[in-house]
């Protein structure tokens, strides 16, 4: 889910998604710092009372609302198991939005109905044949021989199940791409944006020492959803792909 949000994220004009599941679970990404994440999950009860009501007004299953907020749009789609939600700024191409969600809904049916790989189970034991001696019809021995009986043979032990592949680590990036990204944030917004940079810095708590490319990728996000309020959402944007390109 993380990763399909990234992917949904760099749209253009997207700047910001996140997903509520029933189960009140909550994953998001670009979002700023002062994003109330309880009020996204008190909404998710709102939503789904909506969703229902106007399903049974239109006689026909709704499951996907878009609502204009000004200079934004929310972009709402129902899931199985949640809420997938897309903030956008008046320059996003809604037809492209759309596809990508529907690619994204998609995506998240398949990955949920890939079934579990199960070891075989052993072939059942095969029971043996107990033979018996015949006693002739003559007169008896003095002794009767016992009957013959062949032992089963043990039952074969199940394969050992294969070890569960190791996870990928994460990709790593140097530490200098910090000062690159902060002269980018200088030059789009002047002495604000080391300020601006400053503050989210404090946010991440990145961690220098080993520096991923996804917690990269967020903190850019954040820069720019904080530039769109000073500079617009196009230039906060062009500052924003600047910034990724230097992940490349």
């Amino acid at each position: 889910m993380e990763e399909l949000l990234i992917r949904l994220s760099g749209l253009p004009g997207v700047t910001g998604s996140f997903y509520v599941g029933d189960d009140s679970s909550f994953i998001s990404q670009t979002l700023s710092s002062s994003f109330v994440q309880e009020n996204a999950k008190r909404a998710v009860m709102v939503l789904a009372q909506t969703f229902e009501a106007l399903s049974q007004v239109a006689q026909f299953k709704i499951n996907r609302m878009m609502v204009n907020t000004g200079g934004s749009r929310l972009f709402i789609r129902r899931s199985d198991k949640g809420f997938l939600n897309l903030l956008t700024d008046i320059t996003a191409d809604v037809s492209v939005i759309d596809s990508a969600l529907d690619g994204a809904l998609k995506e998240m049916i398949e990955l949920a109905q890939q079934p579990a790989r199960a070891a075989a189970p052993p072939p059942p034991a095969v029971p043996q044949t107990v033979v018996a001696a015949t006693p002739a019809k003559t007169s008896p021995p003095p002794q009767a021989a016992p009957p013959s009986v062949t032992a089963p043979a043990p039952a074969a032990a199940p394969p050992a199940p294969a070890p569960a592949p190791a996870p990928k680590p994460p990709t790593t990036v140097d530490a200098s791409i910090l000062e690159k990204i902060l002269a980018q944030a200088e030059e789009a917004l002047g002495e604000l944006g080391t300020t601006i940079y400053e503050n989210q810095l404090s946010d991440h708590k990145l961690n220098t020492s080993k520096l991923t490319r996804d917690s990269v990728m967020k903190f850019c996000y954040a820069l720019q959803k904080d530039a769109s309020m000073i500079i617009g959402p196009s230039a906060a944007k062009q500052m924003a792909d600047k910034m990724m390109m230097l992940l490349k």
